[in-house]
């Protein structure tokens, strides 16, 4: 068994990490992508982003929010929800895509978006699902609704 060849067949991964981010009022933060973002732009999203070679998932949560929205979270489940797929078309097409979406409350700071985003809400649940969301925060918050209550 040749290792560095069996190495060579695994696939590459696109591994993003997204926050459902509560305040202490029990509202989530969602954010919406910059007009001129050449993915779906203008659609509203949970912070997050993908994953770069090097860095470590344990952490990657408070860092996407952190640099996505300036606030300081701490996870209170790391990995509520998930979801893989196999991407069918753009640079990627062919690579597993998996989300990770995990709980946190905001513990410091105050909301400054990153260039990559034009708006922020602070909603309930039920009022976030009235935006034009991404499909992957849309599905989250409607699987997770009842942790979220």
């Amino acid at each position: 068994m040749n290792i560095k060849s069996d190495r060579q067949k695994r696939p590459k991964v696109v591994l993003v990490i997204r926050a459902i981010v509560q305040n202490e009022d029990g509202l989530i933060l969602i954010i919406k992508r910059s007009p001129s973002d050449s993915y779906m732009p203008n659609k509203w999203e949970l912070p997050g982003g993908k994953l770069d070679i090097g860095q470590d998932i344990s952490n990657a949560l408070e860092r996407e929010v952190l640099e996505e929205t300036g606030l300081v979270v701490i996870p209170t489940d790391k990995i509520a929800y998930w979801r893989s797929e196999i991407i069918s078309s753009g640079k990627y097409k062919g690579l597993p895509y998996v989300i990770l979406v995990g709980l946190s409350k905001s513990v410091g700071g105050e909301v400054a978006i990153s260039s990559e985003h034009s708006d922020f809400k602070w909603l309930r649940v039920k009022e976030a699902l009235k935006y034009d969301l991404v499909i992957e925060s849309r599905t989250a918050l409607v699987v997770l609704v009842n942790k979220l209550s």
